[in-house]
């Protein structure tokens, strides 16, 4: 057998590199790169700072920064693009570029700024080696706004120059195809999407406003119609709007939107959810999922939405393969690891799920939802005051300080059905007066062990095509009615 000595072997790899046999060059470039271009395969893109003297201009300087977030993560050469909910707790941090890559996982990290004057924008960017904080590149660029997205695509050319990041054909052809902006309506998106990432029911109405402003300015505006998408299947999803009045109004822009440009993965992730919570198309919905993922592989938002999908569709494995790579994206996300405790909650894992509930709350102690997590999972652990507690917190913080009371009070009367039962009632006098999802009372009834009570509610949920309702094929809030025959023949008509 022969063996290679090592000027053999930097001769075979030279010729090969040379005739580029195999595709070698492009591998050895993304592996230990070329021309002495550092390896660099995962990045993070932290807050930029706005230079331009005004507050009112923040929301320019973090639109330039999403956008930039976002350019680099529909690049299919980067392993991981840290996503912008786990880059923001670093705008005012004194922590050292090395230990924010360490703790974000990342090689380099890029700083910037932003200088905004009437028309014309600045931003200076630079790139930066994580682990010695080695300067690899920096330029500055100016514009007028109309052509902002033509300086965006510079920035992102001249970062996989540096780093020799190689690109795809389609993905040339995209950044170097741009068209001019309408400012007007430019700036009424990125102010839309400072509302939207607030997520509270005024917030998201503001962010509507922005949206359609946006839309009057430039009826064709892609971006804006995928905002509008965003928005009004948030205000279903989240239960503040009923969801025969939001979902097929998110689904109709998100098609407007992929009708004007295909390539938006955040319209096409609005299609998967729609026809997943809300029409129960199960193959449109994996169908959306996929070609979102596909467009923006570093996308968390799709990837943790799909989880849930194959939760349901009982794909355990796969589930937590995208629940983890959308925590690799987005490590610092509280409404994912809060997905990631139901995906465990699902596997009937209860211990695992209490303590991934209690780490979303190290996150954000005043979430609603992880308070709700701890609810169901002591609930099947049967440590009913602990229950009790956690499910009191979860209404309290959602607003509904009348369902908590009753809890208590119920508690006090009969024990742990008891509270959940006049909780059930309490919030079903609530849906009189304002919007209620369905399946938030009948989940109460189903923890009194009230099973007529709770199919009565969800059939009302049924009827409302209530986003709630997929949970029903293997959550363990369920698990007490699911030998109950009207319960079966409700899954039966979900398909």
């Amino acid at each position: 057998m022969l063996a290679l000595t090592g000027l053999t072997l930097v001769a075979a790899l030279t010729t090969l590199v040379g005739l580029d046999v195999g595709g070698w060059r492009g591998w050895l470039s993304q592996v230990v790169g070329v021309g002495g271009a550092p390896r660099i395969q995962s990045i993070a893109v932290l807050p930029f700072e706005n230079l331009s003297g005004d507050p009112e201009q923040e929301y320019f300087a973090a639109g330039m920064h999403e956008a930039l977030i976002t350019d680099l993560a529909k690049l299919s050469g980067f392993q991981k693009v840290i996503a912008r909910s786990s880059v923001m707790r670093y705008r005012d941090t004194d922590k050292s570029l090395p230990e924010i890559a360490q703790e974000l996982g990342v090689d380099a990290v890029i700083t910037g700024s932003v200088f905004r004057e009437g028309d014309r924008v600045r931003i200076t960017a630079q790139l930066i080696k994580a682990a010695t904080e080695e300067h690899l590149w920096a330029e500055r660029y100016e514009r007028e706004l109309r052509d902002v997205l033509s300086l965006q695509n510079e920035i992102v050319v001249a970062i996989t120059r540096e780093i020799n990041l190689q690109l795809t054909p389609q993905e040339e052809a995209r950044l170097a195809s741009t068209r001019p902006v309408n400012p007007e309506a430019y700036e009424a998106y990125l102010k839309g999407r400072v509302h939207w990432y607030r997520q509270s029911p005024e917030q998201l109405e503001t962010a509507l406003e922005y949206f359609e402003l946006a839309l009057q300015k430039d009826p064709n505006y892609a971006l804006a119609y995928a905002g509008i998408a965003d928005t009004r299947f948030a205000r279903g999803f989240r239960g503040v709007a009923p969801p025969r009045e939001a979902l097929p109004k998110a689904k109709a822009a998100a098609l407007k939107a992929v009708e004007l440009d295909d390539t938006l993965a955040e319209a096409h992730g609005v299609l998967a959810n729609a026809r997943y919570w809300y029409e129960w198309d199960w193959a449109g919905a994996e169908t959306e999922f996929r070609r979102a993922i596909e467009l923006n592989p570093n996308y968390p938002d799709a990837r943790i939405f799909y989880s849930r999908f194959l939760t349901a569709m009982r794909r355990p494995e796969e589930a937590m393969a995208e629940i983890r790579r959308a925590l690799e994206l987005d490590p610092f996300n509280y409404l994912f690891q809060y997905v990631y405790g139901l995906d465990l909650l699902d596997m009937r894992r209860y211990d695992d799920a209490v303590a991934q509930f209690r780490k979303t709350l190290r996150t954000e102690p005043n979430f609603p939802w992880a308070h709700r997590g701890l609810w169901l999972a002591f609930h099947q652990k049967r440590m009913y005051e602990e229950a009790l507690a956690a499910a009191e917190k979860h209404f309290a913080l959602m607003g509904k300080s009348e369902v908590a009371e009753a809890l208590e009070r119920g508690y006090a009367q009969a024990g742990y059905p008891g509270a959940m039962s006049l909780a059930g009632e309490t919030l079903a006098a609530r849906s009189n007066v304002s919007y209620v999802p369905a399946g938030w009372i009948a989940e109460l009834y189903a923890y009194a062990g009230e099973k007529e009570q709770a199919l009565e509610w969800l059939e009302k949920a049924y009827e409302e095509h209530d986003p709630f309702m997929v949970e029903l094929f293997v959550g363990s809030s369920w698990d007490g009615l699911r030998d109950y025959a009207p319960f079966q023949d409700l899954l039966r008509r979900m398909g």
